[in-house]
């Protein structure tokens, strides 16, 4: 059951309906736990989510819990992910006009 709730969440991501995607997201994580694979892959899309929904705040607080992971390609996709949230807009650095 949790893997058709999580593909759902994805698709909803996938079409921008963030708020239905996030909400089951968060669903699907909260009832598994590392190192069920469901839960690394609910919180990746979380991120995505997050961000894709311009919440970065909770994309980056999210990315820094996943990049202390004990999985390795969880943290080292986190890692990389840090950064990227991270950076500004393009958008805010053509602000001038």
């Amino acid at each position: 059951m949790s893997q058709e709730m999580l593909e759902s969440a994805i698709d909803a991501v996938r079409i921008g309906q963030f708020l239905e995607g996030i909400s089951g997201l968060k669903y699907v994580a909260s009832q598994v736990r590392p190192p069920d694979k469901l839960y690394y892959s609910a919180n990746i899309w979380l991120v995505r989510a997050y961000k894709e929904s311009g919440q970065l705040p909770a994309a980056i607080k999210l990315c820094r819990q996943l990049a202390t992971s004990s999985h390795p390609r969880v943290k080292n996709w986190a890692q990389q992910a840090l950064p990227v949230l991270r950076q500004p807009a393009v958008r805010d650095r053509l602000n001038m006009f």
